[in-house]
């Protein structure tokens, strides 16, 4: 198994391949290296690195990303520099993301 969820996968299709390619998330779906794992208490961050990333910093916002598991909403943020990806995952509603959110059924939509 990767470093990614199915979800987190499409978080990165819908932010991340309009500006780098479908390619490149293929690519950091089969070859992505850890590099840290962080909870945060209403989130996450998950780092990766990959030779095919960019060294220049890229912040990927748009169109917003919901994640929604149960009553918990996410937002979704992406940062690329120096040859790391970071996904970051925050509380976007009333319930803190909890620490187990990456293990659920988290349905991913635009809005």
């Amino acid at each position: 198994m990767g470093v990614f969820r199915d979800f987190e996968i499409h978080v990165l299709h819908l932010l991340v391949a309009p500006k780098l390619g479908a390619e490149t998330v293929e690519a950091l779906e089969r070859d992505a290296e850890l590099v840290s794992y962080e909870y945060s208490g209403v989130g996450y961050f998950l780092t990766v690195k990959h030779p095919s990333l960019p060294s220049t910093r890229i912040v990927f916002h748009k169109p917003s990303v919901v994640g929604r598991a149960g009553n918990t909403q996410s937002g979704f943020v992406v940062f690329v520099e120096n040859g790391k990806l970071v996904l970051e995952c925050h509380t976007w509603g009333e319930i803190d993301v909890p620490e187990n959110f990456r293990e659920q059924d988290v349905i991913v939509e635009t809005i």
